[in-house]
């Protein structure tokens, strides 16, 4: 089982280098400004909460496959979320905002998907609860995560309608929200 504990180490440090390499800038946008926190508090309790429960040994399933399939969808929503980031560009920032010069990114995951980076962040999230065997952890994920992640992208939605108008809304029409072949 050390291997997968290294896979999770390494795309934990990965993860850590997002957030040095990529620094987020600021917005006016009251709501948007509420809606980090949320996300960043909800990503910290899930990780905790797993981390927690697992040593404690209460809500867990110990599994071998469960850890493996875990750490894989965790190392998968951080490479999916990279992959985002790289097909932003310079257009990449933590803020729901559109600065002038900003075009719509249809390359990469955004062929398929609007929101890449939130569907791997969710994968990173619940890959990792699966990793800790955390039913808390899990259950976590759904009811902090997943609605602050919700909440977000329609600010984001309307945001980008403000900016591109019917293009946006025709663009839209072309990519999943959030899970691919689904939603």
């Amino acid at each position: 089982m050390i291997w997968i504990d290294i896979l999770i180490l390494f795309f934990t440090l990965l993860w850590i280098g997002e957030f040095l390499r990529f620094k987020s800038r600021k917005s006016t946008d009251q709501d948007e400004n509420r809606s980090f926190p949320v996300i960043l508090f909800s990503v910290i309790l899930v990780i905790a909460t797993g981390v927690l429960t697992r040593e404690l040994g209460l809500w867990t399933v110990t599994s071998l496959p469960l850890s493996a399939a875990g750490a894989f969808l965790f190392g998968g929503g951080i490479l999916l979320r990279y992959w985002g980031i790289v097909h932003l560009g310079k257009q990449f920032t933590r803020d729901v905002q559109v600065r002038e010069g900003d075009t719509l990114v249809g390359t990469g995951p955004y062929r398929l998907l609007r929101h890449p980076l939130y569907t791997g962040l969710f994968a990173a999230a619940a890959g990792f609860s699966l990793y800790t065997g955390s039913i808390a952890a899990f259950l976590l994920a759904f009811i902090t995560l997943l609605p602050a992640l919700i909440r977000r992208m329609q600010s984001e939605e309307q945001t980008l309608i403000g900016a591109f108008g019917k293009t946006y809304q025709e663009w839209m029409k072309t990519r999943y929200r959030f899970i691919p072949f689904l939603y």
